[in-house]
């Protein structure tokens, strides 16, 4: 039968660790700083895409002016020197606008998108400032030199667009002046 005698236990010799060679350990290295790598590459690729669509939305948004008048009320007159085409190249449109600005500094953009009574589907090429009526825009218009501006009612109203003032032959008293209008017609 055997005994239950207890044998003394060798002392265990200390366990050597040998550290690996540093070819050894890169490898595991290797993906964890390719992951990091890649991860800030993606981050700052993000960056620059909501940059650019940022830059480009505010491009845009100055392109397409929703400008109002100065005093930032509807129902106004203002002097229309061009109307552009909402179809037009914007590179072609910003060029028109250009060469107004070279004879009017000061031409702005209004969008017909913005302004019922505008003609629909034009960028509207304005001088600086408002008018009581249209004999007063169409007055203001003989002064800038301009040969083919006319006076035009802004608002929001879509039933304005018949408001527009033109010089030749002679203006018409139905069409230069709007009921909302803050002076009388101008004497003959």
């Amino acid at each position: 039968m055997f005994s239950e005698t207890s044998t003394p236990a060798e002392p265990a010799e200390p366990a050597t660790v040998v550290a690996p060679s540093p070819e050894e350990s890169e490898p595991a290295r290797r993906p964890r700083r390719r992951h990091r790598l890649v991860l800030v590459l993606d981050v700052v690729a993000g960056i620059a895409v909501i940059a650019t669509a940022t830059a480009l939305m505010l491009a845009y948004a100055g392109s397409r002016d929703t400008q109002t008048p100065a005093a930032g009320q509807s129902g106004t007159w203002i002097v229309g020197l061009a109307e552009i085409p909402r179809t037009t190249d914007l590179k072609e449109r910003d060029r028109q606008l250009a060469d107004l600005q070279q004879q009017i500094p000061g031409a702005s953009l209004i969008d017909s998108e913005t302004w019922a009574s505008l003609p629909p589907g034009t960028w509207v090429v304005r001088a600086p400032g408002e008018f009581a009526d249209g004999f007063a825009a169409l007055a203001h218009c003989g002064t800038l030199g301009s040969d083919e501006c006319t006076a035009r009612y802004l608002s929001h109203d879509e039933d304005d667009q018949d408001y527009v003032c033109e010089a030749a032959p002679t203006p018409d008293p139905d069409t230069c002046r709007h009921p909302g209008d803050r002076t009388e017609l101008p004497s003959r």
